[in-house]
C-alpha cells in the first residue's frame, strides 16, 4: 500500500497547483470568456484522461496507468518553458494534453491503494491518504502561488515535476502487476 499511497502524494504536489496556475498561462494570450472557457477544457479534460485510464487498467494494470499518466504529467511540467511560448498549436496541445493526463491517474491511484490496504482498513487508509494528499496540494498551491509573483510561469511549472517524479520512484514495485 506504501509504493500507491506515495505516488497519490507525488500526484497531489502536481493536480491542484496546476488547476491554479492554468488560468494564470492562458492569462499571457487570452482574456474574458475565451480564457474561461479554454480553461475549462484544459481542466476538464481530465474525465477524458480518468476514462482512457479506466478502461486501459484490465490490460495494463493500475500502476502501468497511473505511471503512464504521471510519466506523461510530468514532461509536460518539463517542457514548460519552450511549451509556454511556443506557436498557439504547440501551446494548446501542451496544455489539453497536460490536462488529460494530471487528472487522470487519480482514480488509479485510489484502486491501487483499496487493493492493497488491508481489508478491515481500506475506508481509514483512503480516508487518511485523502487528508493528506489534500494537505500535501494546499501546500503546494500557496507555495507556487507565491512564487509565481518572483519567477516566469515557465520555470516555475517545472517545479511541479517533483510530484511525478517521486510519485514514479514510488510506484516502481506495483509496475510488474497487471491488477
Amino acid at each position: 500500500v506504501r509504493s500507491s499511497v506515495l505516488g497519490y502524494f507525488g500526484h497531489m504536489w502536481e493536480l491542484y497547483t496546476m488547476w491554479v496556475l492554468v488560468p494564470m498561462v492562458l492569462a499571457t494570450r487570452l482574456e474574458g470568456l475565451a480564457l474561461s472557457w479554454t480553461a475549462f477544457a484544459v481542466l476538464g479534460g481530465g474525465a477524458i484522461g480518468c476514462v482512457v485510464g479506466g478502461a486501459l487498467a484490465p490490460r495494463w494494470g493500475s500502476a502501468r496507468v497511473a505511471g503512464t499518466q504521471l510519466a506523461i504529467s510530468g514532461l509536460c511540467c518539463l517542457l514548460a518553458p519552450w511549451l509556454i511560448q511556443a506557436t498557439d498549436v504547440l501551446f494548446y496541445a501542451w496544455l489539453l494534453l497536460w490536462g488529460i493526463t494530471v487528472s487522470g491517474d487519480s482514480p488509479q491511484f485510489s484502486a491501487l491503494t483499496a487493493r492493497n490496504a488491508p481489508p478491515h482498513a481500506v475506508g481509514s487508509v483512503l480516508t487518511l491518504t485523502n487528508s493528506i494528499g489534500f494537505a500535501i496540494s494546499s501546500l503546494s498551491i500557496v507555495l507556487f502561488v507565491q512564487l509565481s509573483e518572483h519567477m516566469p510561469l515557465g520555470w516555475l511549472i517545472t517545479g511541479l515535476a517533483i510530484g511525478p517524479a517521486l510519485g514514479l520512484w514510488a510506484l516502481r514495485p506495483l509496475w510488474r502487476e497487471r491488477a
